[in-house]
């Protein structure tokens, strides 16, 4: 599939500073997949090093034909994680 970094994608990555090859990694080796519910968008997550220790960056991701289009990516805590699933905002991808 062809992977798209949507403006605002671009945006968030410049100001936080994050590798612009971050979201493309995650995407492609994620180690936790979810659905938002709320916000109707695909969420993966990888523990890549940002700000001198490793943590989990979260790209949401709409997939349109057969185009995966990045919207954002941000750090986010196992503790965030855990609520959102826990309040059935996120529901995980099973594995085949």
């Amino acid at each position: 599939m062809k992977i798209v970094y949507r403006p605002h994608l671009k945006e968030r990555l410049k100001q936080r500073k994050i590798p612009t090859e971050y979201p493309k990694q995650i995407i492609e080796s994620p180690e936790q997949e979810y659905f938002d519910t709320l916000a109707k968008r695909n969420i993966a997550i990888k523990k890549l090093f940002y700000e001198g220790s490793l943590r989990s960056m979260l790209v949401a991701y709409d997939i349109i034909k057969s185009t995966i289009e990045i919207v954002t990516i941000h750090v986010i805590s196992s503790r965030e994680i855990k609520n959102k699933v826990r309040a059935g905002r996120w529901k995980k991808y099973e594995e085949n």
